[in-house]
């Protein structure tokens, strides 16, 4: 049952002494040593509790809230003014182009204060996307009104779930566990998320940058700041004139895609599965107008892609598509015509899905051939369907590939641009030849049995220059902006 108490002496978080205030329940009730915190909008009973040096029950039961997943913007609540409360340490997500020394000088701190608070063994190591602790790991300070206003009304990053994602995925593309992103989000299911909806990401606050960028490059990105092996990522650099780039990563020499009279610099990647999970290095070089070139490195991350496993049982009419002869004869085929670039692309943001059918098996599975070791992996999507199923084109391009293929029976690939292709094996029939420009959506064949299959159904796949990738993540991510 509700009650409402009138409010003598309020203000919240401006700090002056509460006698009584409005509640949910008869068990709310004022004392001196109170004051009132009034909900801001992204807060949580977790970080306010946090900021009080409170836990989550104390806080709620404290103000008889039922369920601490649930409070609004703008509620008030009773919170202790008397006593110390320990601060949570400040944290800074190190952005492409910083480095320790700019970001020390950015907090007024040395170098060595900076690697102790994040225990640092090696600073020439940071990396894109690390959390460092800005602040010594814990203090403790007399709590006044004016303390509570300037440490429980923190500035959070907010993730929005976008389609596809998975609580797993963006815990782990900001370095967190699933149990830290739920706890402070009020998540008792974590397989319940909702396309649009909004979590915040505990231990971040919007980043200040403390860029260290050589002339002529004014900016450097990098999507996502964590990358995943198997899938694809992207580093974008600015220059302030017109500049040629170029440079390595993962021993690989970068394709560089550049616009805007040669200022903006666009480089796709793809991240190999079974690579291992670690830091390595994005080297750059850039030339200006002048002819004189600056070389500069970032350390990016790559996480596993945790993959699972699966089990194919051929048919003996077809287990001689397992020939190691026969697999890389066409697969030096696919290097050949999958790993080209083309400065233009064709492509205007988040692929198509091919084929109005269910997903029947993912990308990056690891899997074991007639009983033999898990020595391969599932390089595309699988979509179920039946024979006559029409197969459509994830996006604008050219078609560089419409032929017969031993392992991937009737193939057709795609040249989307910048490295981009996309391959359809398996089919039955095929309505386009090499050289038609196709658009998006458009009908270029049908499912079928052909090559190495145990039934009938679409393979669907991505390389991002020279490397296979997850196509699924290009359903829900645009790379272009």
């Amino acid at each position: 049952m509700y009650r409402v108490v009138c409010a003598v002496l309020l203000v919240g978080i401006l700090g002056l002494p509460v006698a009584f205030v409005a509640g949910q329940d008869s068990s709310v009730v004022a004392r001196a040593d109170m004051t009132i915190h009034v909900v801001q909008r992204g807060e949580n009973l977790f970080r306010i509790a946090l900021g009080y040096g409170m836990t989550t029950e104390e806080l709620a039961q404290l103000n008889g809230i039922v369920d601490p997943s649930n409070i609004q913007v703008g509620q008030r609540l009773l919170v202790p003014v008397a006593g110390t409360i320990t601060i949570a340490p400040q944290t800074h997500t190190v952005q492409p182009g910083e480095t320790l020394q700019s970001i020390a000088a950015l907090y007024g701190l040395t170098v060595e204060d900076l690697a102790a608070y994040s225990n640092l063994v090696d600073v020439n190591t940071i990396f894109v996307g690390q959390i460092l602790t800005i602040t010594p790991p814990t203090e403790t300070v007399p709590v006044t009104p004016e303390v509570v206003a300037e440490t429980t009304a923190p500035a959070n990053v907010i993730h929005v779930v976008q389609p596809g994602e998975t609580l797993f995925r963006i815990a782990t593309s900001y370095g967190l566990t699933v149990n830290e992103v739920a706890a402070v989000n009020g998540i008792t299911d974590p397989t319940l998320i909702d396309v649009g909806q909004q979590l915040v990401i505990p231990g971040l606050e919007p980043p200040q940058l403390a860029l260290d960028l050589p002339y002529p490059v004014t900016a450097l990105s990098v999507q996502p700041l964590l990358l995943v092996e198997g899938q694809t990522g992207r580093f974008r650099l600015t220059t302030a004139v017109s500049s040629s780039v170029s440079g390595t990563f993962l021993d690989r020499t970068l394709n560089v895609a550049s616009e805007q009279n040669n200022t903006v610099h666009t480089i796709l990647v793809g991240v190999p599965v079974f690579t291992q999970a670690g830091i390595y290095p994005l080297a750059l070089t850039v030339t200006g107008d002048s002819g004189q070139s600056v070389s500069f490195s970032v350390n990016i991350e790559i996480v596993p892609g945790l993959y699972g496993s699966e089990e194919i049982n051929l048919l003996s009419d077809r287990s001689d598509l397992l020939d190691p002869v026969v697999e890389n004869a066409e697969m030096e085929l696919l290097q050949r015509v999958m790993g080209g670039f083309t400065p233009t692309h064709y492509f205007s943001g988040a692929m198509g899905l091919p084929a109005a059918a269910p997903v029947v098996s993912v990308f990056g599975t690891r899997r074991a051939y007639n009983g033999g070791n898990y020595d391969r992996f599932h390089s595309g999507t699988d979509f179920a369907g039946a024979p006559g199923t029409p197969i459509l084109a994830a996006a604008s391009g050219y078609v560089v590939m419409a032929d017969s293929l031993n392992v991937r029976g009737n193939a057709t690939i795609i040249d989307h641009g910048w490295g981009v292709y996309t391959g359809y094996w398996h089919q039955t029939e095929q309505y386009v030849h090499v050289g038609d420009f196709v658009t998006a959506g458009q009908v270029i064949g049908t499912i079928g049995a052909t090559g190495r299959v145990t039934g009938a159904h679409l393979h669907w796949e991505m390389w991002v220059n020279g490397v296979a990738v997850d196509p699924m993540q290009w359903v829900i991510q645009d790379f272009l902006n």
